[in-house]
């Protein structure tokens, strides 16, 4: 049986959006951004400064607050929504996680915009869908993952600390909970390699991590933030697209 994988593709750095021209514009030149509410006063002025004539804005939307089905059918139903050539998702999981749902239901290449450095969500290809109460409802899982993510090391830098420091946590699991939950077991290609990204974790976050956390109080984008963040979104998610969903078992 065949086989094809799609890896997440990423651009970091304080200067990140300035190739957001570049990058989309083979995709479509009309985008609707789609984000969280402090997300957007974040980054959406900088995401509009970098956009040359290329690539045009044509709306912006709230994501409606939470990743539900219902919030995906709202945005669906969004004439803008309908007329975009591409679509950006800009702030946190729940956000990118949204969008990623309607960018595979409407059929439109997403990318994405964190603005907190807490998740693999940006590079993923599954989301976490729940109710209109707040419970989980399940997993959604998108035929791939985004077509790139413009990671902006200055915006998550000044984001609240405790959200660098969720980050950290949930990709210090990753080494532990893919070898443990693939213990025993005779591993394909895909997986072994998604097993061995994930024992590269512990490592970066070890060296970086104390410098990472300091530079984030101080709102200060640092070599030590870019190498943590990108343990955060980028490892963590290439261990989440190539290994099978049991082994992703969500210890943190």
């Amino acid at each position: 049986m065949s086989q094809s994988i799609f890896l997440p593709n990423y651009t970091i750095g304080a200067d990140a959006y300035e190739k957001v021209n570049d990058i989309v514009k083979p995709y479509g030149t009309n985008a609707v951004i789609i984000g969280g509410k402090t997300a957007l006063e974040k980054a959406e002025d900088k995401i509009k400064a970098a956009l040359t004539s290329a690539v045009q804005v044509t709306d912006t939307l709230w994501y409606g607050g939470n990743s539900t089905y219902e919030n995906v059918d709202q945005l669906l139903a969004t004439p803008s929504v309908q007329a975009a050539d591409v679509l950006f998702a800009v702030g946190g999981g729940r956000v990118c996680d949204t969008v990623k749902v309607v960018g595979e239901k409407a059929g439109k290449p997403v990318f994405t915009f964190p603005t907190i450095g807490s998740n693999c969500s940006p590079v993923t290809a599954v989301c976490v869908i729940y109710k209109e109460n707040g419970e989980m409802q399940g997993l959604f899982f998108p035929s791939q993952p985004p077509t790139h993510a413009f990671i902006d090391s200055e915006i998550i830098a000044q984001a609240p600390d405790k959200y660098l420091w969720a980050g950290i946590g949930d990709a210090l699991s990753k080494e532990i909970e893919s070898t443990f939950s693939a213990r025993g077991d005779q591993l394909d290609y895909t997986d072994g390699l998604g097993i061995q990204i994930g024992k590269m974790c512990t490592e970066r976050l070890l060296q970086y991590g104390t410098q990472a956390l300091k530079d984030s109080a101080a709102n200060q984008p640092s070599y030590a933030i870019e190498q943590v963040v990108l343990d955060i979104i980028v490892t963590t998610g290439l261990v989440s697209v190539l290994v099978i969903n049991d082994y992703n078992s969500a210890l943190a």
